[in-house]
């Protein structure tokens, strides 16, 4: 039971460093060059040009929207990939909610995952102390046994011993009475 809560530990943990690093990888994109800044690069352009500015949106908005399209195909491939329901739910809202919002979820998943990574921690650290535990109390134990055997062997070596010992007073004290039986018929025939 132990050997597989170990197992599922570490494959959690594994699963989650990919997970963790996807994300990353989503950030980055997010934080690079290309996506920084686009919005206060083409969103005061709006107050201050007519015309020009709903072409410059539309352009703005374009590359966000690819770069948007990119980053949710990547958390999907990552997804499919690990075999992760998280990131496959952070794609899915990379697609349809604005970065703020991703943003906001991203931090969320890192933070939840950080959390079930510090309880699973303490719970294997937990159990890992039970093992030890119950491995000093199983030597402990075994060690009572072993004792507890050769004391009982010890004592059945003198229970045979004196079984013996008495077997062989017994046979002595009839061997005594016989002669006493026979030393009494003497002086009695002697005294007629």
């Amino acid at each position: 039971l132990c050997s597989q809560k170990t197992e599922d530990f570490n494959s959690r943990q594994k699963l989650r460093g990919e997970e963790l690093d996807a994300i990353r990888k989503a950030i980055e994109i997010m934080s690079s060059d290309a996506v920084s800044g686009a919005g206060e690069k083409h969103l005061p352009q709006l107050l201050q040009v007519r015309k020009s500015a709903l072409a410059q949106l539309r352009s703005g908005a374009q590359a966000e929207q690819l770069i948007q399209s990119k980053v949710a195909t990547f958390l999907a491939d990552q997804a499919q990939r690990y075999g992760s329901r998280v990131l496959l739910l952070a794609s899915q809202h990379v697609a349809a909610d604005p970065f703020v919002k991703v943003k906001k979820m991203i931090k969320d998943l890192i933070s939840n995952s950080m959390q079930e990574s510090t309880q699973e921690i303490e719970h294997k650290g937990w159990c890992d102390a039970e093992l030890a535990t119950n491995k000093n109390t199983r030597e402990a134990k075994s060690q009572a046994v072993e004792e507890l055997t050769a004391q009982k062997e010890d004592l059945t070596s003198t229970i045979a011993q004196l079984t013996q010992d008495i077997e062989d007073l017994s046979k002595a004290i009839q061997e005594l009475d016989v002669a006493m039986a026979d030393a009494t018929a003497e002086r009695t025939a002697s005294k007629e």
